[in-house]
């Protein structure tokens, strides 16, 4: 019984399971507002935050509009659960339209009899548990899709994001490479480099500009996909925020602190508890039930008359309901069974999310103070070179592609981040912006 209670404890903290998401999704929403403020965005230019998208997506996403009949279902099925036996009428008649002294009905026997089924073995609260029990099953079920559907808005709404950036990183490059092909047209007019270098910076200048459009075409798909979430067109330009390095990560012992609280595992224990129920509610119908009845008998057609009183139960040489009880026990043993092995399996999916996400801040922490600030250096030190006229425009073409590739890849190592946080956050159903710095202390390791 203890554990029971245990269980459904941890059950009624079940709907704190997308509040955690929806409060992380508001600190992202001010965090966007800050952004537009310094950048000048404003809403007549079709921008949208991550807490408009989640309120939107819980509003109208199609997979959850059914919900409320559900929810209906369930209880008109607990009310049925509740209703006990009605009380049964019967009449006999006997020994009329027969032969003999039995002709007519002078000789006739009438019985009028009530009647009632009383259920022993506390049946009906069997049932009632059982039917709250799937109930609350059903409720987590929902709880935990809609947890599954939030995350999935904003894991597009972070792609857009992605796109966005690649988008602006892209153009930066162009802009680049355009300053680049003007100068280099410039000492070809001169005769002081030859036109094949013209034609080079010329031919890595429309690759770019067709990789623009490609991301264009990237990012339009990936809005599509964000608005259908709402079952909506995409009515806007752009999302506001971006993917900028987290600076505070959670440990791995308080990721696996949260996974007590996990969706799935307490959907495992919404399981149990229905199985536990069915399994009283079988062992409940192996007690029988007794029918009590009473009623008037009259003789010699209405003349005489006398009460009757009726007792009636199984003779208990069997228990009927032994297979069902034993099929009920199975099936319990079995959803712990699956509780102890899903709780081995998230503890590992949790610690391999984490170590991958504590990888990506790295590798993004490394490039932004490490290679991207030699890469600067060495694009300034070539463009020098290249006006001095002792570097080609191969180094300088290398020097521009170093600093852009390195550029890219902060710009995925930060997105990837922002992916294993988000991926953590579903799978406990809490936010995941913790309060302890570990990034730091791991580069600084590596240094040592």
């Amino acid at each position: 019984m203890k554990r029971y209670q245990e269980i459904t404890l941890l059950a009624c903290r079940r709907g704190m399971v997308t509040v955690s998401l929806c409060v992380f999704a508001l600190f992202a929403g001010l965090f966007s507002h800050q952004v537009l403020a310094q950048t000048g965005i404003n809403q007549t230019q079709g921008e949208i935050t991550l807490p408009w998208v989640l309120e939107q997506t819980l509003l109208h996403n199609p997979q959850l509009q059914h919900y409320p009949y559900e929810l209906r279902v369930n209880e008109a099925l607990a009310l049925q659960a509740g209703i006990t036996p009605n009380p049964e009428f019967s009449v006999e008649v006997e020994n009329i339209l027969g032969t003999g002294e039995m002709q007519g009905v002078d000789n006739a026997e009438i019985t009028l009899g009530l009647s009632q089924v009383i259920e022993l073995g506390d049946k009906r609260q069997r049932r009632i548990d059982f039917a709250q029990a799937e109930e609350r099953q059903s409720l987590s079920e929902y709880e935990l899709l809609r947890l599954d559907i939030l995350a999935q808005a904003t894991q597009r709404y972070y792609q857009v994001l992605r796109l966005q950036a690649l988008q602006a990183w892209n153009a930066q490059r162009i802009l680049v490479e355009q300053e680049a092909l003007s100068t280099i047209e410039s000492r070809a007019d001169a005769g002081a480099v030859t036109q094949a270098d013209v034609s080079k910076m010329a031919l890595r200048l429309s690759r770019s500009e067709s990789i623009q459009h490609g991301l264009d075409g990237e990012a339009q798909l990936a809005k599509l996909a964000l608005a259908s979430m709402w079952s909506s067109e995409a009515h806007f330009s752009l999302v506001a925020g971006d993917l900028g390095p987290l600076h505070t990560f959670p440990t791995a012992a308080s990721v696996l602190n949260a996974m007590e609280t996990a969706p799935q595992y307490l959907q495992m224990l919404s399981i149990e508890r229905v199985m536990y129920a069915k399994r009283r509610l079988e062992e409940s119908k192996a007690q029988y039930d007794i029918t009590l009845g009473l009623g008037v008998r009259s003789y010699d057609g209405f003349d005489d008359g006398a009460l009757m009183f009726n007792f009636s139960m199984p003779i208990p040489l069997s228990n009927p309901n032994q297979g069902n009880i034993m099929a009920a026990r199975a099936k319990e043993d079995m959803a712990m069974e699956q509780q102890r092995l899903a709780r081995g399996q998230l503890r590992l999916s949790l610690l391999e999310i984490h170590q991958a996400m504590v990888n990506n801040a790295k590798q993004a922490k490394r490039l932004q103070d490490r290679l991207l600030p030699l890469a600067n250096r060495l694009l300034k030190d070539t463009q020098v070179a290249y006006q001095a006229g002792q570097a080609n425009v191969l180094l300088l073409a290398d020097a521009q592609s170093e600093l852009f590739s390195l550029q890219r890849e902060l710009i995925e190592a930060n997105a990837a981040v922002y992916q294993r946080r988000l991926e953590l956050e579903r799978i406990t159903g809490q936010s995941m912006t913790a309060t302890l710095d570990t990034i730091k202390p791991l580069v600084a390791q590596e240094n040592r």
